[in-house]
């Protein structure tokens, strides 16, 4: 290295840049700054291999200096690391799109939009029958019963108005698909897929708040006060409703309980109702009673209608062995952890089926419209 520096109070300052090929620049002029006291001197030489250094008027703190070299490297492994790892993701993804595009390459594009349309078809005719059967089957028993809605809770309690409800939306939104797939109509395709989507969308949130109701004790407690609310409706109106008194034997009996409240006790419940009520002015047969719907019968027994006569008014040591003595919330409570791995099974592949569908109608809607747009520009070119 050619050229010599002097320099006077060499130990009072650092080396700020270094630089080949140029002269030595101060950064701080001693006329700028009189407190600079630095001075140097270099010989430049016409030497390719020269060095020039610069020098910052700045005293030396060590203990600063060695922190902000620290803080430096670690910066520098960070950002080397973080680096790192995103060309190692970015080459995976990249090994992803190799294989699928390859797998994509080997069938046919012919072959691949004939499984997208019938696919996307049989599973929305399958559904759109289903729908179809579930709104036959409601409204029929609709008509049969003479069914009156009063108010909210008659409307909920009637699980045959549900499952008409459920059955027209799988109607209108299996009909967009299967039409849609069939007549490759863009608009139906994609119509069907959003609409799919949004009921996506609501199944998710709705089995989240489930899963946080189930685990938290307090939002569980909230919980119980619906169920409970509906139970009681339906007690009060057991005798004077057909539908509802099918509904109320279904539970009890699917359930094996017996009321509606959350304890042991729960057969006391039915003293809500005017025709079981213990009191001394009820003068129906049924006084004291639970409906034969809460009696437990072992096999070879015979059903006894009036199995659940006088047991309202008696303890449960009393009673147990007779009839379902826990309420209908504790009883579904307990059904509910029994199966909640086969209910979240169920759950995960419908939703994961619907995805599909979804994935599907998007991707082959795509396909229609540009295949129309070619088949429009071959057309124009065909007319210029």
């Amino acid at each position: 290295m050619a050229g010599a520096i002097e320099m006077q109070n060499r130990d009072q300052y650092t080396p700020l840049a270094v630089s080949d090929n140029s002269a030595l620049t101060d950064i701080e002029s001693p006329e700028a700054s009189p407190t600079n006291k630095m001075t140097s001197s270099t010989r430049v030489s016409s030497n390719t291999d020269e060095i020039d250094i610069v020098f910052s008027a700045a005293p030396i703190n060590s203990e600063t200096d060695a922190r902000e070299i620290g803080n430096g490297r670690r910066r520098k492994k960070g950002s080397e690391r973080s680096l790192g790892e995103f060309s190692r993701r970015k080459s995976v993804r990249n090994l992803v799109r190799r294989r699928l595009s390859s797998f994509h390459e080997q069938i046919p594009v012919k072959i691949q939009n004939f499984l997208l349309k019938y696919t996307l078809f049989i599973f929305n005719f399958m559904s759109w029958l289903g729908g179809l059967g579930a709104v036959a089957v409601g409204t029929w028993q609709l008509t049969d019963d003479e069914k009156v809605i009063t108010d909210a809770v008659d409307f909920v309690l009637d699980p045959f108005i549900i499952i008409c409800i459920i059955g027209a939306i799988t109607f209108t939104i299996a009909f967009l698909g299967c039409v849609g797939a069939v007549r490759e109509h863009v608009l139906l395709l994609k119509s069907f897929y959003i609409c799919l989507s949004i009921v996506l969308v609501i199944e998710l949130v709705c089995g989240g708040l489930i899963i946080v109701c189930y685990t938290e004790p307090a939002a569980r407690d909230i919980l119980r006060l619906t169920p409970q609310t509906l139970l009681k409706r339906a007690i009060l109106q057991y005798m004077d409703d057909k539908s509802i008194r099918k509904l109320m034997d279904t539970i009890q009996r699917q359930f094996t309980c017996c009321g509606i409240s959350a304890t042991d006790e729960g057969y006391k419940d039915w003293r809500l109702n005017m025709y079981y009520n213990c009191t001394e002015q009820n003068p129906s047969i049924f006084r004291c009673a639970v409906p034969e719907s809460c009696c437990i019968y072992y096999p070879g027994e015979r059903m006894n209608t009036m199995c659940g006569f006088g047991k309202t008014n008696k303890e449960l040591g009393e009673v147990q062995g007779w009839i379902y003595t826990r309420g209908c919330t504790k009883g579904f409570e307990e059904w509910l952890s029994k199966h909640e791995y086969m209910i979240l099974f169920t759950s995960c592949v419908v939703m994961f089926m619907q995805f599909l569908a979804v994935i599907f109608a998007r991707i082959f809607s795509k396909r229609v419209e540009r295949r129309i747009q070619w088949q429009n520009l071959r057309y124009q070119a065909e007319d210029s």
